[in-house]
């Protein structure tokens, strides 16, 4: 029979714990890894999606469906909601990247626009401030009154 050393037993079975646990280490130190960057890829999505639904604010503030003339930026022309308002479902649902528009005018009158939904119900909304004008007379002179607005811009909600 072939004796063994005890000894050499107990090296080699602490030899394969150390390897083990620098095994499991690396492991850990992997999905340590794995989760940050994940985290990262979402952060940087997500602020994408932003700057996304921040560019389409001007877009489609700037578009001469809504612009009170071709000269001026961030201005909305209230007759031009009114027209619009409900319309755009049908002839624009595709050519928006955007879940809602809506316009809020916050001076006097304070009258809200629906423009357009398509009915998502998560979605998150992004916001900026415009000018909201329309014509008007005063003793036979015509001028833009103006009043203070509000459009917001849905985008779809990413689960994640």
């Amino acid at each position: 029979m072939i004796k063994f050393n005890k000894r050499g037993q107990w090296k080699i079975q602490q030899m394969v714990f150390m390897i083990l646990a620098v095994f499991i280490f690396f492991i850990l130190v992997g999905l340590f890894f794995l989760t940050w960057t994940s985290r990262d890829v979402r952060n940087s999505y997500e602020e994408l999606e932003k700057e996304q639904a921040i560019s389409s604010l001007k877009v489609i503030t700037d578009m001469t469906e809504f612009n009170c003339g071709s000269r001026e930026s961030l201005c909305v022309d209230k007759d031009k909601l009114r027209i619009m308002r409900g319309n755009l479902s049908l002839n624009y649902a595709d050519f928006f990247e955007v879940e809602s528009i809506e316009f809020y005018v916050l001076g006097n009158s304070s009258e809200s626009f629906l423009i357009y939904d398509s009915g998502q119900s998560q979605q998150k909304k992004y916001s900026t401030y415009v000018s909201v004008c329309e014509k008007d007379s005063l003793s036979g002179y015509v001028y833009d009154k103006c009043e203070v607005g509000k459009v917001l811009v849905g985008v779809k909600l990413v689960n994640g």
